[in-house]
């Protein structure tokens, strides 16, 4: 929690619902938060253990799991973290950092010169998989060189874009995995934000539709 400073922004996660959030004040031991958006207070629970909080800091993408609760009024949001034995955290780091999604979103790719000029034709193509360091994409026949730079904008499920530039570092089987290489802090955030979400809701879906046997 010493890592987050008033008026950062940070993306609060509970389930699939993913808001983003100014920070108004930390206190002791948990953080008070003001959604930017007044409608993003309304999708979220009164309460909930599970939640996270994703921001930047120093540069790298910090990920916080813990509880969050409505406080003084609907847009006073108060989050505290989950106590973690140093190990944990991270091992757990780790994890969210090898952890592929595997999810199909909408990308266009435009490979780009030694000037970072664009070259060639804008391709519209879709992902195989996405993790907060990249994604794969299928390109057909006409896949992409490694070590080629290319530009890219992606639509989460959301309809949030985030955009930025990759590195082809791999290709094979009609299919490339890029590795981003300047992702806005604003965007990572986003990103980190859905893909918890994400992971959240498809941990919850097998709980929720397994029928109790008779």
């Amino acid at each position: 929690m010493k890592r987050l400073v008033t008026d950062q922004e940070v993306a609060l996660s509970v389930g699939d619902v993913t808001v983003d959030c100014r920070v108004r004040k930390v206190l002791s031991g948990e953080v008070a938060l003001v959604p930017l958006d007044g409608a993003g207070t309304l999708v979220l629970p009164a309460a909930s253990a599970g939640a996270s909080l994703v921001f930047t800091h120093g540069g790298r993408l910090v990920m916080l799991r813990g509880a969050m609760y409505r406080a003084t009024s609907q847009d006073d949001i108060r989050f505290a973290e989950k106590a973690v034995r140093s190990g944990a955290a991270t091992s757990g780091e780790q994890r969210r950092k090898a952890a592929r999604l595997p999810i199909t979103l909408p990308a266009t790719v435009v490979q780009l010169d030694d000037a970072g000029e664009p070259f060639g034709e804008e391709r519209q193509l879709v992902t195989r998989d996405i993790s907060i360091g990249g994604f794969a994409v299928g390109t057909g026949v006409g896949g992409l060189s490694v070590g080629a730079l290319v530009r890219f904008d992606l639509v989460l499920t959301s309809g949030a874009m985030i955009g930025g530039t990759a590195r082809v570092v791999r290709a094979a089987s009609e299919m490339s995995g890029l590795r981003f290489e300047n992702l806005a802090p604003a965007d990572r955030v986003k990103l980190a934000g859905f893909l918890a979400a994400q992971q959240s809701n498809r941990r919850a879906r097998p709980a929720a539709t397994a029928a109790p046997a008779r």
